[in-house]
């Protein structure tokens, strides 16, 4: 399973402006990125399975318990390659409400999807994707 990290900026836009039970959350695949992004620059191309904008996640829950905000969100659907099928190495978690990218996925070498492959990405429905204390 590919190790989640987040994105410097979003910790303050996190923080400070986002209205994370009500935004809308999406997962895009990009094929390269720097922890210092504040916008997504790599994202796989349109066609050959895979829809520029990435896939919606919905809200599964957003609460604080004991002093600790949590985020759950469902696991979005999958994308299938067809034609061509398509590269990507970094699954990107993003708040499209206000643009801002919040973590990713490193897959650790670039994953060749290809025609009738899927591709999922498998969020923690317990723990959520992201917790601030």
């Amino acid at each position: 399973m590919a190790t989640y990290n987040k994105f410097l900026p979003a910790t303050e836009a996190m923080n400070e402006g986002m209205n994370a039970g009500t935004d809308t959350w999406k997962i895009v695949l990009a094929t390269a990125l720097a922890n210092t992004d504040t916008t997504i620059t790599a994202e796989v191309p349109n066609g050959n399975g895979y829809t520029t904008g990435g896939n919606t996640v919905s809200v599964t829950s957003s609460a604080t318990t004991a002093g600790v905000y949590k985020l759950v969100l469902a696991s979005p659907a999958v994308w299938t390659a067809t034609g061509a099928g398509f590269t990507f190495r970094y699954a990107i978690l993003y708040d499209s409400t206000t643009a801002t990218p919040v973590g990713y996925w490193d897959y650790g070498s670039s994953q060749v999807v290809a025609v009738g492959e899927t591709v999922t990405v498998t969020l923690d429905g317990t723990n959520g994707v992201y917790t601030v204390s």
